[in-house]
């Protein structure tokens, strides 16, 4: 059969490339720059959130902490629908965590349900904030444009903490009055202020160590001559261990020159600034006063309910029934974040936070800028900074973008 020459046959075999096709091709073009945007805006709003959740760490009215976990939530709703996610054993473990409370709830294994749905909401908000942080900061230049804008927000949040707690005491940043006379900046206790620290002073000594200039390790000889003089005993250990640790991992160029005038320039400014504070309060004979009677409640009331726990957030709630002594003041925590989730939620549920801590424990001595994150984990040995919003948020921001290191783009 002759076929015209101005026909052509028709290959059954090739794929028709008009109609849906053609509009395939053009989606992204349309699409694309929309969803670069958002991600865009998320990632300015997550840290953002964090930062003015820190800003009002002061703040006891439950309208802050619900504002905040609105926004991650919705944040987090965001990042389902837009993702095809991969959970690592940093959100694994996040997200069980964050199941925890609600099913003591489901359960009734709870003392006090409002308390126990509040701190559900909490830890819940967390997670969301590690899944938000390891779905935007995937890519690695948005991950360190992030990490260069938290650098300096610790350095200038630590130098105005500071000066405010030495020109206006008794106030918070020389504007609203404080129930104590010892406030430093936004941050009503020298631990807070420390562990905040703690986060940020490991971020600004890496991108030191691997630029060409010292900005950012002057701007580190500051944060931790601020860690110093907040007079944090447990603050201060890690604050110096985790310069150690940098400097040993990043080995920086000419250490023999930089080394000493980084601990040179720390020691002048602690000096100047008052370090003798901490120098006064590391004689003290007996630094876990208080403490130790608490801690021996705490495990007390761990032997009553080791399996299920009283609830999360019920440690106030259940404490008065195994006091030991009377301090004078309520006892709302266990000074040992630890000890509360055991005493909250059960041995099971401190488990999960401590695999929680292994899973961070690789990427963060890797990455060298996330070893924060195990030192605040060491810290709240002896304190209680999970219950704060304005240090436990970035913890969580960081261990998302710790999971989110190494992954494809």
């Amino acid at each position: 059969m002759s076929i015209s020459p101005g026909l052509r046959p028709i290959n059954l075999r090739k794929t028709r490339t008009t109609g849906g096709a053609r509009s395939r091709t053009s989606l992204p073009s349309r699409i694309g720059p929309t969803i670069q945007r958002e991600y865009t805006a998320a990632r300015l709003l997550l840290p953002a959130l964090a930062a003015s959740a820190t800003l009002a760490i002061w703040s006891s009215d439950p309208f802050v902490e619900w504002a905040f976990e609105g926004a991650a939530f919705l944040l987090a709703i965001w990042v389902v629908w837009r993702r095809n996610l991969k959970f690592g054993p940093i959100l694994v473990a996040a997200a069980v965590l964050a199941l925890w409370g609600f099913a003591q709830l489901a359960a009734g294994s709870t003392v006090y349900r409002y308390a126990t749905q509040t701190a559900s909401l909490r830890v819940a908000a967390l997670s969301a904030t590690a899944l938000i942080a390891c779905a935007v900061f995937q890519p690695g230049k948005a991950r360190e444009r992030f990490l260069r804008w938290f650098a300096w927000f610790g350095f200038l949040l630590g130098i105005a903490s500071v000066v405010a707690c030495y020109t206006s005491p008794g106030y918070i940043l020389w504007l609203i009055p404080s129930p104590y006379p010892d406030v430093w900046g936004p941050f009503l206790s020298r631990n807070n202020f420390a562990q905040f620290l703690e986060l940020s002073l490991p971020v600004c000594l890496w991108l030191g160590c691997r630029g060409p200039g010292i900005l950012y390790l002057g701007m580190g000889a500051g944060m931790l001559a601020c860690g110093l003089v907040s007079a944090s005993r447990a603050g201060a250990a890690l604050l110096i261990l985790e310069t150690a640790v940098v400097f040993v991992l990043t080995r920086p160029r000419a250490p023999r020159r930089l080394i000493p005038m980084f601990v040179a320039s720390v020691l002048v400014l602690a000096a100047l600034a008052g370090g003798e504070v901490l120098v006064h309060r590391l004689r003290d004979p007996d630094p876990f006063r208080d403490r130790r009677e608490i801690s021996g409640s705490a495990l007390a009331m761990i032997a009553a309910k080791p399996w299920t726990g009283y609830g999360l957030g019920n440690f106030a709630t259940v404490y008065p029934e195994f006091a030991r002594f009377d301090p004078g003041a309520v006892v709302e925590h266990a000074h040992d974040d630890w000890l509360e989730w055991a005493v909250e939620g059960g041995w099971p549920y401190a488990a999960i936070w401590l695999l929680l801590l292994m899973a961070v424990l690789r990427p963060a001595f890797r990455s060298i800028w996330g070893i924060g994150v195990p030192a605040v984990f060491i810290h709240a040995l002896v304190d209680y900074p999970f219950v704060r919003f304005g240090v436990a948020a970035w913890l969580f921001i960081l261990a998302g973008a710790l999971d989110s290191e190494g992954r494809p783009e």
